[in-house]
């Protein structure tokens, strides 16, 4: 009897173990079929293009930028929305921003605006500081300090000193550069240029619109080289 009982519990378990499995396989088929690229609608196959601004819009994000570089006539305009407290804006810059010039700086106009993100603490500030030291002449200069420090300044709580410092590095008036931060004068100009980029479909930082195509992220020098090859030979 024992025996008899054993080899019926032995079969049961077999027979609840064969249909476990038949479930599971015919689980899995079932999600291999959902994934299979042929089963799935060709709408989501398909990735979404890049942005691509009309005239109208391009002009909008060019027009009163805090700064500029090159010809505004040269072949590539190339519009960065961009803050100094990103690190993914800071690798841009540390990689590829200085080869964009030496490779094509004749057929570059560049158009900076700032994209401040919220969930930095330095980003509108530091946005003002660029701005208020481009009042003396030292936008582009206030630019290259901020990213080359930004490991320094970022995760301060307090910043000033370290912004006057740079100001006094530069060569500026430290009193007209102090009263130009404290003052706001900058502070709504920033918000707006944050607005106008979500207003084109900015979402983060750094942005691009290459003579109006969109470029996201820390894009390696090849991207950008591919973008502007393709414009030039038009």
């Amino acid at each position: 009897m024992r025996n008899k009982g054993g080899i019926n519990f032995l079969t049961l378990i077999l027979v609840a173990a064969l249909v476990a499995a038949a479930f599971f396989v015919g689980q899995f088929s079932e999600k291999a079929k959902d994934n299979d690229p042929q089963t799935v609608p060709q709408a989501v196959q398909e990735e979404e293009g890049p942005i691509v601004l009309g005239q109208a819009e391009f002009d909008l994000i060019i027009e009163g930028a805090p700064a500029t570089k090159g010809d505004e006539n040269a072949s590539i305009t190339i519009v960065e929305f961009s803050e100094y407290e990103c690190p993914f804006c800071k690798r841009y810059v540390d990689e590829t921003y200085e080869q964009i010039f030496e490779e094509y700086g004749d057929n570059i106009y560049y158009v900076f605006r700032d994209y401040p993100l919220p969930f930095h603490n330095h980003s509108q500030e530091t946005a003002e500081v660029a701005r208020c030291a481009g009042d003396q002449g030292s936008y582009w200069p206030m630019h290259d300090m901020l990213f080359e420090g930004r490991d320094e300044w970022a995760e301060e709580t307090e910043i000033t000193s370290t912004l006057t410092s740079y100001a006094k590095s530069l060569g500026l008036d430290t009193q007209a550069f102090n009263s130009c931060l404290s003052s706001g004068k900058y502070t709504q100009v920033v918000k707006d240029d944050l607005a106008l980029g979500d207003k084109v479909g900015v979402s983060g930082t750094p942005s691009f619109f290459v003579n109006g195509v969109m470029l996201v992220g820390a894009q390696p020098f090849e991207s950008f080289k591919a973008l502007i090859e393709s414009e030039l030979n038009k």
